[in-house]
């Protein structure tokens, strides 16, 4: 029966990483261009960046 529940538990997991990454567009704009959308859009700016220090 536990079995049972972590295949579960894994197969949702993988089906929402398959759903958020396809939502996902990689697009790189200006960040007064990407404020500007949101506000029109009424979303809220996500802001991802990368380092390799």
């Amino acid at each position: 029966m536990r079995s049972k529940a972590h295949i579960g538990k894994l197969i949702l997991l993988a089906a929402m990483t398959i759903m958020a990454s396809s939502a996902m567009a990689s697009e790189f704009t200006s960040f007064d261009e990407a404020l500007g959308q949101a506000k029109a859009q009424n979303k809220m700016l996500v802001i991802d960046f990368y380092t390799d220090w």
